[in-house]
């Protein structure tokens, strides 16, 4: 289940079941009360505050194998699904309009091992994916995964563009302005790439003393989270 909680006095205001197996993924859309769930149970189910139930559902097609992850680019109006191909030879990126979903993907873009092995080492092209986010203009997508994978792909075509990935990379994130990624390490470091040139900008050490696990931007400000058991705020 996904519990909705309130901030101020740390309350659960309502539950959504309806996932049978681990919830692998949480995104929420930034422009309404709408939020994706993906879960080991092969669904991602999208859902609203106001409602306990599900508004809608969408299962993995037979061909797909792992766990699903779905993410809302900026503007709330596309959401993304994604899933590991049979027998290991890439992945499945599926884009919905939000709006009319029920009409199926309007774009079914693949991302093959043989093409990654183009960019990476074949260990790295193999890793699993572990989350995928639109930058703020929509026009690419940033994967993480298991070894360190961290890619940026194009988000019209799904061909990779530059690869972040690293020895002890566990978590990344796109600036607001697209400009840059901010990628967690296990040693409790974050480095700060330029998304173009693929350069380390900086590395930022001190706010957190374990594994980081999740690094996220505030969207309206200049300042962004890292998280391992503790929590450290970053101004940007």
């Amino acid at each position: 289940a996904v519990s909705y909680l309130s901030i101020h006095d740390n309350k659960i205001l309502r539950k959504f079941r309806g996932h049978n197996d681990t919830i692998s993924s949480i995104s929420m859309s930034p422009s309404d009360d709408y939020f994706l769930s993906s879960s080991r149970d092969r669904t991602v189910r999208m859902w609203s505050l106001q409602q306990a139930g599900a508004v809608a559902q969408l299962e993995l097609p037979a061909a797909a194998e792992g766990d699903p992850f779905a993410a809302f680019d900026s503007t709330g109006l596309v959401f993304g699904v994604t899933a590991t191909m049979a027998a290991g030879q890439g992945h499945y990126i599926h884009l919905y309009d939000a709006r009319n979903y029920t009409g199926g993907a309007f774009a079914e873009l693949k991302v093959t091992t043989a093409q990654l092995e183009k960019e990476l080492t074949p260990q790295m092209a193999r890793s699993e994916w572990t989350s995928m986010k639109f930058n703020a203009s929509g026009n690419q997508i940033l994967v993480t995964g298991k070894n360190g994978l961290v890619l940026t792909l194009d988000g019209y075509e799904g061909t990779v563009q530059r690869s972040f990935s690293g020895k002890g990379t566990t978590s990344a994130c796109w600036t607001t302005d697209d400009k840059t990624i901010l990628t967690g390490a296990d040693d409790g470091t974050i480095s700060c790439w330029n998304a173009d040139t693929g350069s380390v900008i900086r590395k930022l050490e001190g706010g957190n003393s374990g594994s980081i696990s999740w690094v996220g931007v505030n969207p309206k400000y200049s300042m962004f989270a890292s998280c391992d058991t503790n929590t450290a705020m970053w101004i940007w």
